[in-house]
């Protein structure tokens, strides 16, 4: 099923909130490098926000090779299960201009959603997707909350 705009469970979810309750939860960033070959990374909830239903604000470690692909390519897609359904979200990237004075200086991108791509399997329960435990739970979730403020801006 293929869906236009973040629905209002994808917004609650990507809304920058109550990331201790999201801290284990992370998406793939899906990118293509120069070579043509696709590149996976990593992205974890303290560092995506939805602006709107067509739009996301990402930051990434800066010089990243996701990074990169991004700025050369504009394109980008998020691999995430949520609520038991299996996401592809289509986006186009523009970098955004670095953040003065960030406490977190991140490469930032503005993103429109193009559509997501929503997977259910009709024999089984999707229950989870990527999960991590994190090592500085304090030191984490701190940057993430500092880190989404900023991408509000």
């Amino acid at each position: 099923m293929i869906i236009e705009e973040l629905d209002a469970e994808l917004m609650e979810w990507l809304s920058g909130t109550n990331l201790e309750h999201k801290q284990h939860e992370a998406m793939q960033l899906l990118t293509v490098s120069e070579d043509q070959w696709p590149h996976q990374a990593m992205i974890s909830m303290g560092e995506v926000i939805a602006i709107n239903p067509h739009q996301l604000r990402l930051a990434l470690w800066q010089g990243t090779q996701t990074s990169m692909n991004m700025s050369k390519t504009g394109k980008a897609t998020l691999i995430a299960v949520q609520g038991h359904r299996l996401l592809h979200i289509r986006i186009e990237v523009e970098r955004l201009p670095e953040m003065k004075g960030a406490v977190h200086p991140r490469d930032r991108f503005e993103a429109q959603v193009l559509h997501v791509r929503v997977d259910y399997a009709p024999y089984a329960e999707i229950t989870s997707g990527i999960t991590f435990q994190l090592k500085d739970e304090l030191g984490a979730i701190t940057r993430w909350k500092e880190t989404i403020e900023e991408l509000r801006k």
